[in-house]
């Protein structure tokens, strides 16, 4: 009886919790309407029926611009940042390591223990583990709904499950009318409670029938009736506050896990998870709220305003093709519209029906609309992922420095949102994914000198054609800048340049550039190709001293004095040549 009560009373709680979060999100509940409205209207909005799936939608729309730029924002995001036919991540292990000088890994003292060989071996046998799962899981087909999620209502949620059965995990996107989010001391969502509908046949495949019988005693008989029909059910994740880490069971988990059906109220299970299976993230956030705010929330007065201005200039042009008309009595009835229709009249000059002039001025709402459709696609960063396209419609021709230079300045613009998607989503997606797969036991296990020395976490390095071009641009700005003040000071003491190392700066330059590395030729053959060229131009060099000296002997009747100067230089050339023949 003590556990029935503690059941009811988890589950209660659970309500109250709900119905705070509700309170907390509900002040942002009809703008997230209007930008779903206007800006992503394949999405139902939070006051939608449930019973409304499948209906049509953007019915309201009268300029489509926003709708286009988020697909535009949303498709350039994902194929800059994780797309699925590149390698968009790394593991690395930060920070330097000493060792004692007794030890055989000396001499990798003072680098980074990725450099050596047996753990930069793992690392990126482990990133493969993860490849291959994000490959097996449906990660790349439902990460564009969740950016989409991001750049329109601000705020994304992602699901992520193991199906045992398959080996694979699966990842969810549920909408934002569904989830309720709260933060820590530290500004990091760790509670999310998730309201959702399930239909009978996948609650009892979920639970079981004799939890779904002891919970609703209408169950089997609505099974067996309609087993499609839907209960509502609420799944709560968020810290566990006391659990003993010691022993192995849901309940002793990090994350805590209850699964509530809302009518009749009722605890359906209570289980954990080792790490956080929701992951939500903001596009960008005030410091005083839970709810992130994303290009949607930025263009939405200019959305409207477009939308009002598309409405007025449609309604124009009807009037204009159609025009409101005024015409005598005894007409009426009388006039054929239809193409080639004749109304004959008695007098034309007073009887013929005529539009009424409301001089309607479309090329001025047009002008306007053209730059709010300007200002939209600015909000959602279109120049960016255009930037080529519209180079080369306008007939622009670019160099590649130039192309380099401006991907760097625009992914700067974007820097901060999509430093934040990688550390507020993609950092936990990665923890889970790979947590599941150690636990399944798919990734190999860590080389000796990892477990001696207690290695903690694994950094994820993205490398993504975004983050690399946010790199890029700020080495090349450094190499760029050195060498500017390098040629100024060199100008006045030349003998300074001797500190810089071409070679070095060379590489670098190449690598700032994207240069592919093994178009790189390595040291020892750089320096051969420089020995062949040294001994080519000293050839070249003799070839015309000799030359030189042999013009300068004609229409002289005998050689130089012994010992004379012109005679050295005779001797000495002639002795080189004769070296070079034997050579």
């Amino acid at each position: 009886m003590s556990d029935i009560r503690a059941n009811e009373e988890k589950a209660k709680e659970c309500e109250r919790t709900l119905t705070v979060l509700a309170d907390v999100r509900r002040d942002c509940e009809e703008d997230i309407d209007t930008i779903i409205t206007f800006i992503n209207h394949s999405r139902r909005r939070i006051k939608d029926r449930p019973q409304g799936k499948g209906k049509k939608t953007g019915m309201e729309v009268y300029d489509g611009t926003a709708f286009s730029a988020r697909n535009l924002l949303v498709d350039g995001m994902v194929g800059y940042t994780c797309s699925r036919s590149q390698r968009w991540f790394a593991f690395d292990l930060p920070g330097i390591i000493n060792f004692p000088r007794h030890s055989q890994l000396r001499r990798w003292s003072g680098g980074k223990l990725s450099a050596i060989p047996d753990v930069k071996m793992w690392l990126e046998d482990a990133a493969e583990v993860i490849y291959y799962a994000f490959h097996r899981s449906n990660f790349y087909d439902t990460i564009p709904e969740f950016i989409s999620d991001g750049a329109s209502a601000g705020t994304a949620h992602f699901q992520i499950e193991e199906d045992l059965g398959k080996g694979r995990i699966i990842f969810t996107v549920p909408h934002f009318r569904e989830c309720y989010i709260a933060e820590n001391h530290f500004g990091e969502v760790d509670t999310r409670y998730r309201v959702y509908k399930l239909n009978v046949r996948q609650l009892a495949d979920k639970f079981g029938l004799d939890v779904m019988v002891e919970a609703n005693a209408n169950f089997q008989r609505i099974l067996e009736n309609n087993p499609f029909e839907e209960m509502e059910i609420i799944h709560a994740v968020y810290p566990r506050k006391y659990y003993d880490f010691n022993i192995k069971n849901s309940q002793n988990m990090p994350i805590s896990s209850l699964w509530v059906l809302r009518s009749p109220l009722r605890l359906l299970s209570e289980g954990g998870y080792n790490e956080m299976p929701a992951i939500s993230w903001r596009w960008r956030k005030n410091s005083d709220e839970w709810y992130g705010r994303g290009p949607g929330w930025d263009a939405i007065v200019e959305v409207l305003t477009a939308q009002q201005i598309a409405k007025d200039n449609l309604l124009a042009g009807h009037k204009m093709v159609d025009p409101a008309m005024v015409g005598p009595e005894d007409l009426r009835g009388r006039v054929n519209t239809a193409p080639g229709g004749w109304t004959w009249v008695t007098n034309i000059e007073k009887m013929a029906p005529r539009p009424i002039d409301q001089n309607i001025q479309l090329p001025f709402g047009k002008d306007q609309l053209d730059r709010l459709d300007n200002a939209i696609k600015e909000h959602f960063h279109v120049n960016f992922f255009l930037m080529l396209y519209q180079a080369s419609f306008n007939k622009v021709e670019l160099t590649a420095t130039q192309v380099l230079g401006m991907q760097g300045e625009q992914a700067a613009v974007l820097g901060t949102r999509v430093g934040r998607l990688e550390s507020e989503a993609f950092n936990p997606i990665i923890d889970r994914v790979f947590s599941i797969e150690v636990r399944a036991g798919r990734i190999p296990p860590p080389p000796q000198i990892l477990l001696d020395l207690g290695v903690g976490r694994i950094e994820v390095d993205y490398m993504g054609p975004l983050s690399q071009a946010q790199r890029r641009m700020a080495k090349n700005r450094e190499i760029r800048a050195g060498l500017e003040s390098a040629a100024i000071v060199a100008q006045t003491f030349p003998e300074s340049m001797d500190i810089v190392d071409g070679d070095e700066t060379m590489k670098e330059a190449l690598d700032a550039a994207g240069f592919p590395a093994k178009c790189i030729l390595p040291d020892g053959q750089v320096a051969e190709i420089r020995d062949a060229r040294l001994q080519q131009q000293m050839m070249e060099k003799r070839v015309e001293m000799a030359a030189a000296l042999g013009k300068g002997m004609r229409g002289m009747e005998k050689r130089p004095e012994p010992g004379s100067p012109l005679e050295t230089a005779m001797a000495s050339e002639e002795g080189g040549m004769l070296t070079g023949e034997e050579e």
